[in-house]
């Protein structure tokens, strides 16, 4: 799902076509972009699998963090290490409650909030601005991999070691993430002046966010793509179970095949960007990702298991895309020292596009099931999501968004 920025005046700072596609080849991803990235890199691959041996479903508060770097990324870490190894200490003396693990989950999910902010603000300072969009490809197929890999390595170690054992190698993948973190040679964090009113403080985050103007066409792009997207979502196993009597085995064929297609995607994401250009390629990965559910009421024509699996793959291929240009591109064209904050602002869109889009997903399946029956009005609602998450190009179409062929060249502090 999409999430993203941009800024104002960039048109004079292109770099050419022939030059982006040399830049390209040099940093595509491999091993030996900097000492420190590979730290980074390290722990945060680790950490991403132990994430999904938890396989925590609750959607990512939206918080803000204006003042992110190392000491940031240590906390969050120790944070959900510390609250994820409350559960099999409580498990040790029979004293695991709903409440508990509901509290551990938010609190872990909202850490995870927080580290992400972090992390994708402390990228541009560890590697160099060419080499950019090869560190963010190598994170996201890092990420694509652990949601692949994720789950049935959960199952396999669940059914092995016992659920309270398994947890216990997810906070230590969060200890393993803090080490690789404290070894970063990175400046510590500047000096924090008094801020008695908050609300003023996120309101001039926001102020600083809208004078990138291109992240206003991204913002919306966002927020159109995740709400159609959720419902995608939503409907997605009700058309499986109910429509197409697919059962658990095909369900998780569908996800999985979806989850391989984002580890290729995640590798070729650099390469379609230097083919295409990096707006054609965000508008591309935006519209396809959501269209490609479009196909679902082939499912009554052809074999669903199929149909389904296809929209998967397509839709599984284009979010990487989108993930590692739209992440690179904020990344050149923010300044350093302003990122944090910008990467604040542009996940509170996000979030508030995926809960708009959960709540118009189970709204539309339940109106449209009634109106037009179980088969038809499940399959539309699904449709009609991704429909509405192909539309999320329009923004960056009228934002003059596909005609940057090239990444500009790295902001500095205002």
């Amino acid at each position: 799902m999409p999430e993203g920025h941009g800024q104002k005046s960039v048109c004079g700072m292109l770099l050419g076509r022939a030059t982006f596609a040399r830049v390209m080849e040099r940093t595509r991803p491999r091993i030996g972009l900097g000492r420190d990235f590979d730290r980074l890199w390290l722990g945060e691959s680790v950490s991403a699998v132990g994430t999904q041996l938890t396989a925590l479903a609750i959607p990512t508060l939206a918080i803000f963090q204006l003042h992110a770097r190392r000491s940031m990324l240590l906390a969050m870490n120790i944070l959900r290490a510390a609250a994820l190894a409350t559960v099999p200490l409580a498990g040790a003396f029979g004293l695991v409650s709903l409440v508990q693990l509901a509290l551990v989950a938010l609190i872990v999910s909202g850490a995870t909030a927080l580290f992400d902010t972090a992390y994708q603000s402390t990228v541009p300072q560890l590697v160099r601005e060419e080499e950019l969009l090869g560190a963010n490809a190598r994170l996201e197929t890092s990420q694509s991999a652990a949601n692949f890999a994720g789950p049935a390595l959960a199952g396999w170690l669940i059914s092995l070691i016992g659920a309270l054992t398994t947890i216990v190698g997810d906070a230590l993948s969060y200890l393993w993430s803090a080490l690789m973190v404290s070894l970063i040679s990175i400046a510590d964090d500047p000096p924090r002046v008094a801020r008695p009113n908050p609300i003023r403080d996120i309101g001039s985050s926001f102020v600083l966010w809208r004078r990138y103007s291109t992240l206003v066409a991204l913002a919306v792009c966002v927020v159109i793509s995740n709400v159609g997207n959720m419902a995608v979502r939503t409907a997605l196993l009700l058309v499986a179970y109910r429509v197409f009597a697919l059962g658990p085995d095909g369900a998780g064929w569908i996800l999985a095949v979806g989850g391989l297609a984002s580890v290729l995607g995640a590798t070729l994401a650099g390469r379609v960007s230097a083919r295409l250009g990096v707006g054609p390629s965000l508008v591309l990965a935006t519209t396809v990702e959501g269209l490609a559910w479009a196909i679902a009421p082939l499912g009554f024509l052809l074999t669903p298991l199929v149909v389904l699996g296809v929209a998967s793959i397509v839709s599984g291929l284009m979010t990487p895309v989108w993930n590692v240009n739209v992440v690179t591109l904020r990344q050149r064209i923010v300044a350093r020292d302003e990122q944090g904050r910008v990467v604040a602002v542009s996940r509170a869109f996000a979030t508030a596009g995926v809960a708009l889009g959960a709540l118009a997903g189970g709204v539309a399946a339940t109106v449209l099931e009634a109106s037009l029956g179980e088969r038809v009005g499940l399959v539309t609602a699904m449709t009609a999501g991704a429909i509405v998450a192909g539309l999320s190009a329009i923004p960056l179409l009228t934002g003059g968004i596909l005609r940057l062929t090239a990444l500009p060249r790295q902001a500095h502090a205002s």
